[in-house]
């Protein structure tokens, strides 16, 4: 988001747009729904819905904008996207893999080679339902902790679009 905002930032003084005009939309600004999109606050624990991170890539990016490891609920549709970048390089990043959905067990399997491979083991548990991972994510996280739906996967295994599963993620999370 800060990187967006900086580009946007430059675009705008390009064009001639007063600084004051500027800062108040970037004050006024909350952030998009259903990307790294804070939910709730429950016992210590941040949760925050990245629903919109449907590919390995792109949860990256929202493990990456935390200061702080976090415990990241993933799974979903298989659009057959290779998971060991995810991995490899989101492995600093995760406390805890929660894993769901159609490409559990490809995930799984990423991490499984990260440990064979270089020894680096993350935790894992897998689960069949979104619900239930929030319900683990619940019992597993302490005052502090991140909590993180950002799947790298689609949602057509389980919803209609990654809004239905951001929306449901919401949901879940405001009734625990």
């Amino acid at each position: 988001n800060i990187q967006n905002m900086m580009i946007a930032i430059c675009a705008c003084i390009h064009s001639g747009i007063d600084v004051q005009s500027i800062h108040d939309t970037l004050a006024a600004f909350t952030g998009v729904e259903h990307r790294i999109e804070f939910v709730r606050e429950y016992q210590g624990v941040k949760y925050y819905n990245d629903s919109i991170a449907s590919s390995p890539t792109r949860t990256l990016a929202g493990l990456f904008a935390f200061e702080r490891k976090v415990i990241l609920i993933a799974g979903g549709y298989d659009k057959h996207i290779p998971f060991e970048p995810l991995a490899e390089k989101g492995y600093p990043f995760i406390k805890q893999l929660i894993l769901m959905g159609d490409t559990k067990e490809l995930i799984q399997s990423a991490f499984n080679k990260l440990k064979e491979e270089k020894g680096i083991e993350i935790p894992s548990i897998i689960v069949d339902s979104l619900e239930e991972a929030v319900i683990k994510a619940n019992e597993i996280a302490v005052d502090g902790d991140i909590v993180t739906l950002s799947p790298a996967c689609a949602s057509f295994d389980m919803f209609p679009n990654f809004a239905v599963r951001g929306n449901k993620f919401k949901e879940i999370v405001k009734n625990i």
